[in-house]
């Protein structure tokens, strides 16, 4: 058989497999309006509702694989162009006058910063949900728990500007003398601190709803089993709530890398890779930004900044799918699953 009729055979399988998906859906579909027309009103009103809920799920997958095939067009040209390509993901060097577009700055800074926020904020987090939800006077909780609430609807201008004229000068004139470390304040630390806090009221309010729907049984059969209720909260309780717990740190993470005007304003915007806490740094967010504005008129600069944002939202989903592996481990380990 020569290579023209082996393409011809594959042209006609590929044909075959299309018409057969297509026949198939077609069958699905009248199959499902039928059982539409011959439901009562009850199983109506039921289809009805699976055919809602069904409809947001699939425009939710859509609107993310279109936004990142909308970035992937975008960041074609750079990625294709001699000047760039995807060497610019590994390249330190940002210069858009002499076309160098390197993005590797803007990475580390971004993970180095949500490192420093996810390793504050999630055990703090969890520390402060198993108070609220095991140890905390119920006269307390509420209004301890409102107070969260409503740090969580705080905008994030107002924590970068209280940041800039509290953290930042704290971080100056009191913390970097102890390690002799020369720094006018703005620096990753404190963009790191301010994102910090601005994920403690996400991780503490989802921790403290998932810790509170643990049976009671659960708490009652560990105390009578001798367990301290140190000890149940810890393994019992918390193990108990782990997926919920999970969801807290997954949106956590998507905030961190993702949070842009606290950060920006704190970090000092500086184009160099930070070796010390109290070095500046430029996060991905910051640059996209700044430039954005200026880049649009010029192609390749205008392209690698939707590049910068194609890595940031690759690197958000892959943070968001290791966190779900970590926490179905988790459940299987603990026989939920």
């Amino acid at each position: 058989m020569t290579m023209t009729e082996e393409n011809e055979t594959i042209t006609m399988q590929e044909e075959e497999q299309i018409h057969s998906w297509h026949s198939q859906l077609l069958r699905n579909i009248s199959k499902s309006l039928h059982d539409f027309r011959m439901a009562d009103r009850p199983g109506k009103v039921d289809m009805l509702g699976k055919w809602g809920l069904f409809i947001p799920a699939v425009a939710s997958t859509l609107i993310i694989v279109l936004i990142l095939a909308f970035l992937w067009f975008e960041s074609v040209p750079i990625l294709v162009d001699p000047s760039g390509g995807p060497g610019i993901v590994v390249s330190p060097t940002w210069d858009p006058n002499r076309d160098l577009f390197g993005i590797a700055i803007f990475i580390v800074g971004s993970l180095l910063c949500a490192g420093i926020a996810i390793g504050l904020a999630v055990p703090l987090g969890i520390g402060g949900a198993i108070f609220l939800s095991e140890f905390c006077p119920m006269r307390l909780r509420q209004p301890i728990k409102m107070i969260i609430e409503m740090m969580a609807a705080i905008p994030s201008i107002v924590y970068g500007l209280w940041a800039y004229l509290v953290l930042v000068p704290i971080i100056k004139n009191n913390i970097a003398p102890i390690t002799q470390s020369p720094t006018n304040g703005l620096s990753l630390l404190a963009g790191g601190l301010i994102l910090a806090i601005m994920l403690l009221p996400t991780v503490v309010t989802i921790s403290t709803d998932a810790l509170q729907t643990v049976p009671l049984s659960l708490r009652e059969a560990s105390l009578a089993l001798g367990a301290t209720q140190s000890e149940t909260s810890r393994k019992i309780v918390l193990s108990a709530a782990l997926p919920g717990v999970g969801a807290a740190v997954v949106l956590s993470l998507g905030r961190a890398v993702g949070e842009t005007m606290a950060v920006l304003m704190v970090t000092g915007n500086s184009l160099q890779i930070p070796y010390s806490l109290f070095d500046p740094t430029y996060v991905m967010t910051s640059i996209i930004t700044n430039q954005l504005g200026y880049a649009f008129v010029f192609p390749l600069w205008r392209s690698a900044l939707f590049a910068v944002g194609l890595v940031l939202l690759i690197m958000s989903i892959c943070f968001t799918l290791t966190a779900k592996l970590f926490i179905r481990w988790g459940m299987k380990t603990r026989g939920y699953i």
